[in-house]
Parts: C-alpha cells; structure tokens; sequence
C-alpha cells in the first residue's frame, strides 16, 4: 500500500500489517487513525491497484524423497500418498505475498487447503539451499542454508540463488510463480 501523505516517512507492508513512520511531532494519533481507516476502506471497496512485478518465474522442482525429508508425513497428515502431495503443489499457481526471514525467501500462496500443514514443532538447525518448504497455506524457497521450521518436500537446483544479487531480486510481491517437477537425475545436473 502506498501512503500519499505528507507526514508519512515510510511504509512497510506485511501479511495481514502495515507499519507506517513518520515524525512524531507531525502526527495527531486521532488523526492518524481516522486517515488510514478512510485509506483502508478505499483500498477494500475500489478496484485492486496494478502491482507491477517481473514475469511469471516456473521454478524447476524435484520432489524426490532424496531431497525431501518430510514429504512422508505431509502426506501422513494431509491423509493423501505422497505423489498427491506433489501433484497437488506443482499444479498450485502461486502468488509472491511478500519477502523476508532471509534475503530473498519469498512467501507464497495460497497452497490447497488440502495439504496445509503446520510448521515441524522443532525447527532444523540447517536446512539446505534450495528446499522448498510447506507451512499452513504457505509455501517457499528456502534461498540459502540456514535454520527453518518449515515441512521440506521438495527442492530446487540451489544454483538458482547462487549469485547474491539475484537472490534479492529474484522474487518480488504480486509475481506469479509455479513450480515444475524435474528428476533427481536433472536436479543433480543443474545443482
């Protein structure tokens, strides 16, 4: 959402939050709250601003249990065999909701009710560049090695967030983005 307001410094968008700054001696609380209720209801009643974003990414993504070490007990929970887990996330045509956690992990949604799951009650100390994670209706990329709570059940060639620079660039809010299943054997090859 962008503020057209001269005491607004910044505006930084989440999820479901707004965090709006701006000098404190410039702003009346009662009216700070009265401008973004009429910005609020502007923004739910009128029609949807043009988000512009790069092209559609088709990420190639191997769902072997090689590297995917929890797409058993997705499917365990969701009550589905582990090939339906796969086919129901590769069909999925998602959306970047926002970035964070880590340079360059997009958010992405929605994933089919189907095979939402929550987040592993203890999260990994490490989990591998590349992995592509499963939490509620979210799904993602994990862009680097580092810690994570989310299901794995799946992974992309790490080669594809090895340059720094594109890794920060690589997914930006609104892009569309679907998934492409490869083999092992392709994954191997491009990793």
């Amino acid at each position: 959402m962008v503020l057209e307001w001269e005491p607004t410094l910044e505006t930084l968008p989440a999820f479901n939050r707004l965090l709006v700054t701006g000098h404190p001696t410039d702003w009346d609380p009662a009216g700070v709250s009265a401008r973004l209720d009429q910005l609020m209801a502007r923004a739910v009643s009128g029609p949807l601003p043009e988000i512009p974003c790069a092209e559609a990414i088709a990420l190639p993504a191997c769902y072997d249990t090689a590297v995917a070490p929890d797409l058993a007990e997705v499917a365990g929970r969701t009550g589905m065999a582990s090939s339906e887990v796969v086919r129901l996330h590769a069909e999925g045509r998602y959306t970047v909701l926002a970035t964070g956690f880590a340079p360059g992990f997009a958010y992405l949604g929605d994933v089919a009710s189907a095979m939402a799951v929550p987040r592993r009650t203890a999260p990994r100390q490490s989990v591998p560049a590349g992995s592509i994670g499963l939490a509620d209706r979210r799904t993602g990329v994990y862009p680097s090695s580092g810690p994570g709570g989310w299901q794995l059940i799946g992974r992309v060639p790490p080669s594809l967030f090895a340059d720094a620079s594109e890794r920060l660039t690589r997914f930006s809010p609104g892009q569309p983005v679907s998934f492409r299943v490869i083999s092992l054997k392709d994954f191997e090859r491009e990793a």
